[in-house]
């Protein structure tokens, strides 16, 4: 494979490989595609070796779209798996996300993909092997790959292959993709997508949700990801019975803490670092999730959000999980809260780092962050009480 990502060239490969149609077809996911590589290639952002790792990971991409592909002709009956009642983690980055989908996940009813089947969920797991599928060991090797090109980051967010992780991991396109690479192009591609594209991207992450439950089901999907914020105008279409918890914290931290966490990703492919570009797109793109869940609309027949302040959940997070239980009405037993108060004193015991920045870090200022983000704020207070713009950083 050359410098140059040429994504008909990929997807051939990939297609011989796996003995399947060697055209991409003209749909929406593959204009993203060709979107994103234009976005890496343009301005000389990555230099030759960039480029080729970026161009194995965009194979990646391609490869298991189409070995999902052929698990639909395969599996016909995924369409008919239920994917009824799903729990879906809001939060923007940096929010508390991950904190409460590690305690929601440790309900024994709930089903949370694993990052080693986020990263490879062709063929669906099955539950005689979920344990000790190879898969996990292959994701565990791309793991300590992170940690020894910069072990801050898994400090910072923790990962493991055999624990719940976000599932933008296996969704088409998502925010996450303009965030680990430098491709503000793409941004503003997906950023632009109608109800219709979104709703189409969206219906395939439900078709992926069916797949991992194909064998391996429990009584709800659990899922985490800030990217259900972007489908935020078309979830309860595509999930009519979803629940969703939206999580809650001052820009003046969320912004600048992500952006920190977001320039460690990108020090993996390239030492060039633009910290003034990485704090205008997470801005951007805090402001534009936010709007889209502003505007959001439930069923009227029901209260499908509930709204979390991170403060009160890092206070008192088992109070925060029976507010969730007792709203949607999941059944919360002695047995889960004794899980959450183990989980909760190995967090305590345990060495974190601590995380410092800047909003100045990445050519932002306080004013400017609160200025943009004005209009949230004000309607976080009424759905959930003042966000505290003093805390610790993390």
């Amino acid at each position: 494979m050359d410098r140059s990502i040429d994504i008909d060239d990929l997807w051939r490969v990939a297609a011989r490989k796996l003995r399947t149609s060697p055209l991409p077809p003209r749909d929406i996911h593959v204009e993203g595609l060709r979107c994103l590589a234009s976005a890496l290639q343009s301005e000389d952002r990555y230099d030759a070796g960039a480029l080729r790792l970026l161009q194995r990971e965009i194979f990646a991409k391609i490869f298991a779209d189409l070995s999902f592909s052929s698990d639909l002709i395969q599996y016909p009956e995924i369409a008919d798996v239920p994917a009824g009642r799903p729990l879906l983690v809001a939060g923007f980055g940096r929010t508390g996300s991950t904190l409460l989908h590690n305690l929601l996940a440790l309900d024994a009813n709930a089903r949370a993909p694993l990052l080693w089947e986020l990263w490879t969920p062709s063929p669906p797991p099955r539950p005689e092997t979920y344990t000790t599928d190879p898969r996990i060991e292959i994701a565990q090797h791309r793991l300590d790959a992170f940690t020894e090109a910069d072990p801050a980051i898994l400090q910072i967010h923790p990962m493991s292959a055999r624990a719940p992780d976000e599932c933008h991991w296996m969704m088409r396109h998502t925010p996450l993709t303009a965030m680990f690479y430098q491709a503000p192009e793409y941004w503003e591609w997906l950023k632009q997508l109608n109800d219709a594209g979104l709703g189409e991207l969206y219906s395939h992450y439900r078709l992926q949700v069916q797949h991992l439950q194909l064998f391996c089901r429990r009584g709800h999907w659990l899922s985490k990801s800030s990217t259900h914020l972007h489908f935020m105008p078309v979830l309860f279409d595509v999930f009519p019975d979803a629940n969703v918890v939206r999580l809650h914290r001052h820009p003046c931290h969320a912004v600048p803490s992500l952006c920190s966490l977001v320039a460690g990703y990108r020090r993996l492919v390239s030492p060039r670092i633009d910290h003034r570009e990485i704090g205008a797109t997470i801005l951007d793109m805090f402001v534009d999730h936010m709007r889209r869940s502003m505007a959001a609309a439930p069923p009227a027949d029901r209260q499908p959000i509930i709204d979390i302040r991170f403060d009160d959940l890092v206070a008192d997070p088992t109070r925060v999980v029976r507010r969730i239980y007792a709203q949607f009405g999941y059944r919360y037993s002695a047995a889960f809260e004794q899980e959450i108060a183990r989980f909760m004193a190995g967090e305590r015991a345990a060495a974190r780092l601590r995380h410092t920045y800047t909003p100045e870090q990445f050519g932002l200022s306080r004013a400017q962050v609160i200025e943009r983000s004005a209009d949230y704020l004000a309607w976080a207070q009424q759905r959930c009480g003042e966000l505290a713009e003093a805390g610790r950083a993390t």
